[in-house]
């Protein structure tokens, strides 16, 4: 029996040590903004499997200087997304705002494990975030969110399919194969990041630390499929004014002096979904979706039934495919079409509305031929899977491991993101399982083979 069939058969015989584990990192609260107690567990499993560990806090300063253009305010789960911006986020505003004591990384550490190979092969950063979102509305689950319930082959829990399944499979895997006394040849580097949702930047700080590898793969859940690209992301506001009045001050002899900002929405509305409508026409996406979506998710004003609203919020958000363009440009066109409605409307010309934007994604484009999608693809395929690369539906930190840190990298985890951010998320147990065995079966082919080496997947197209 080879050392990776001995991997393979002590993952199968440890099953049900493997479900408990899992249940255990998901009993952790982590939400972000607390991911303390969560990565110090992950560090106690990387150091049970003789991996060099460190735990660092995020540098904000560093992210700042190095990538001006991407870097994030930190990010905290009851202080969310506070802190708007018109251009980019800045440092200096941040230091000013006196939010400071809320939105920061004290408590907060990247935990980092290194597991050096023996010479020779390729190395891998194994990359996963340790903090979920809220459980609000608490109400609506029906499973203890930190409770790890399985019923009828699910395990619910927050996190489970977002990501701590995917990053329990990896560390799993990895305790499988050192018990089954395998030395790698290329080095494999676990990152467990915090602050994932909503800001990306404890994966950005280990890009300015100069944490690097041949290639990484990416946890988050893709029902054990390959996606080697992803979409940006934007998250904006618009605050639109208006001139309270009662209605028997509304008008002014004939002249009209109260302006609700309710009634100028429509003209912002419209300039929105147009710029939806152009994107869309004129960007193609290869998988027939189309590649721009624009979410207008929340709306406030007003202050009384009987006066016209001197203010309104309206908030949203939008994906956007890498055909449509970069980050920059994406919110430069929202931009544009925020002025041209301003302009066009005599009362927003006079009062304009202002445009805001609360986080910004860049997207990731990679071919779908690239060294690792191929080594994995001839792995999952080889054991049954499907082993054709993907185009992601979702922003996550790959971004930043290739945009920022010039790596490859690939998507690839257990459970399925129509369970993020949802009441009752759930992982079905057969696909964190899985997970575990595909992982033993594609650390051991990627870190035992030489760069350059891979072997052809069936498929290199891009599918849907």
């Amino acid at each position: 029996m080879t050392t990776v069939a001995r991997a393979l058969e002590l993952a199968e015989a440890g099953q049900l040590r493997s479900v408990s584990a899992l249940q255990d990192l998901v009993r952790i609260r982590s939400l972000t903004g607390e991911e303390g107690e969560g990565a110090a567990h992950v560090a106690s499993m990387l150091r049970g499997i003789g991996a060099e560990v460190e735990l660092a806090e995020p540098d904000i300063a560093r992210m700042f200087e190095l990538f001006p253009a991407v870097a994030q305010y930190p990010t905290h789960w009851q202080h969310d997304l506070i802190l708007p911006y018109s251009e980019l986020p800045t440092l200096a505003a941040l230091r000013e705002s006196g939010l400071e004591p809320v939105l920061n990384y004290r408590g907060r550490p990247n935990v980092t494990g290194m597991l050096r190979g023996s010479g020779g092969g390729r190395s891998l950063v194994i990359n996963g975030h340790i903090d979920t979102v809220t459980v609000e509305p608490a109400d609506r689950w029906t499973f203890d969110p930190f409770g790890a319930e399985i019923r009828d082959g699910k395990m619910y829990g927050r996190g489970t399919s977002d990501m701590k399944g995917g990053l329990n499979a990896a560390l799993m895997a990895l305790s499988f194969i050192r018990e089954a006394g395998i030395r790698l040849r290329g080095d494999v580097i676990v990152q467990c990041v915090v602050n994932e949702e909503h800001a990306g930047n404890g994966t950005l700080d280990l890009v300015c630390r100069g944490s690097r590898a041949d290639a990484a793969i990416v946890l988050e859940p893709t029902s054990n499929t390959i996606s080697v690209s992803h979409p940006g992301g934007l998250y904006w506001q618009i605050t639109v004014p208006g001139v309270p009045r009662s209605p028997g001050a509304r008008w002014q002899g004939a002249t009209l002096d109260g302006v609700s900002a309710i009634e100028k929405l429509p003209a912002l509305i419209a300039a929105l979904l147009a710029l939806e409508t152009r994107f869309n026409a004129v960007a193609a996406s290869p998988d027939g979706q189309p590649p721009f979506s624009l979410v207008m998710g929340k709306i406030a004003g007003g202050h009384y039934e009987t006066v016209t609203a001197g203010e309104l919020l309206l908030k949203g958000g939008a994906y956007f495919a890498p055909e449509v363009g970069t980050v920059g440009e994406v919110m430069q066109a929202f931009r544009d079409a925020v002025r041209s409605a301003n302009e066009t409307d005599p009362q927003l010309r006079a009062g304009p509305a202002r445009l805001e934007f609360l986080h910004h994604d860049d997207s990731t484009d990679q071919p779908g031929d690239i060294e690792i999608a191929r080594v994995l693809g001839h792995v999952l395929h080889s054991r049954g899977g499907d082993g054709r690369p993907h185009r992601g539906h979702f922003c996550c930190d790959m971004r930043h491991l290739v945009n920022q840190g010039g790596m490859p990298a690939v998507i690839f985890g257990p459970g399925t993101i129509a369970q993020a951010h949802k009441p009752d998320e759930y992982i079905p147990v057969d696909d964190y399982l899985q997970a575990i065995s595909h992982l033993i079966a594609f650390i051991c082919t990627w870190c035992d083979g030489e760069p350059g080496s891979a072997r052809p997947a069936p498929s290199r197209d891009i599918s849907a």
